[in-house]
């Protein structure tokens, strides 16, 4: 409710209609561009909410960190959907009948935009700082939005590949990153005061 007091509330209800809207047409598209575009148009609002709305004295800073890292790892993803597009392959549900076969490497650069905002352990800088200075309520958008469009983005991307990479040591890799994380996590936390952080 604090958050939302005063003439801001109309342009916060705003950015949650478009963030459901980015939301929506990011877990229906097909086309590889699409599902790309509307991934990084869903984190808009959230940009929003922790810079305009936030409470942290460091909250510009915290959306210096979320735009670098999204930036940073969506770019491989990026370039790597541009490379298979000219191959004319832009649908994702007839990626597996095409001839393309897809490395460990070509799958590493194609799930690093997912890992930093499932967060896994390495690429989760970012987000103890965002959800410091967020509002509260931003706070669980956050959580919310990106946990889910992290593991759909990796569910999907698990779909693109064949049945020789899905068990190869990458993804084993990304499984560890990912028990690591929580033990690490959960034994730092046991030492924090601020429990936002």
């Amino acid at each position: 409710i604090l958050m939302m007091e005063g003439n801001r509330m109309n342009y916060m209800m705003m950015s949650f209609y478009f963030s459901m809207l980015f939301l929506v047409l990011f877990f229906g598209s097909d086309d590889l561009l699409n599902f790309l575009v509307f991934f990084e148009l869903s984190m808009l609002p959230i940009f929003l909410l922790i810079g305009w709305w936030g409470k942290g004295k460091e909250r510009m800073f915290s959306n210096y960190y979320f735009f670098l890292y999204t930036l940073v790892t969506s770019l491989p993803m990026f370039m790597l959907i541009l490379k298979t597009m000219t191959l004319g392959m832009e649908s994702m549900t007839l990626y597996n009948y095409y001839n393309l076969k897809i490395t460990w490497f070509m799958f590493l650069l194609l799930v690093l935009g997912f890992l930093t905002k499932l967060p896994i352990y390495g690429l989760h800088i970012w987000l103890p700082k965002a959800h410091v200075d967020a509002p509260v309520g931003g706070s669980m958008v956050l959580a919310g939005i990106l946990l889910k469009i992290g593991g759909f983005g990796m569910m999907r991307c698990f779909m693109l590949m064949g049945e020789e990479v899905k068990m190869t040591y990458s993804v084993f890799f990304i499984m560890f990153l990912g028990v690591w994380g929580l033990m690490f996590t959960g034994v730092v936390c046991l030492r924090l005061t601020d429990f936002k952080v």
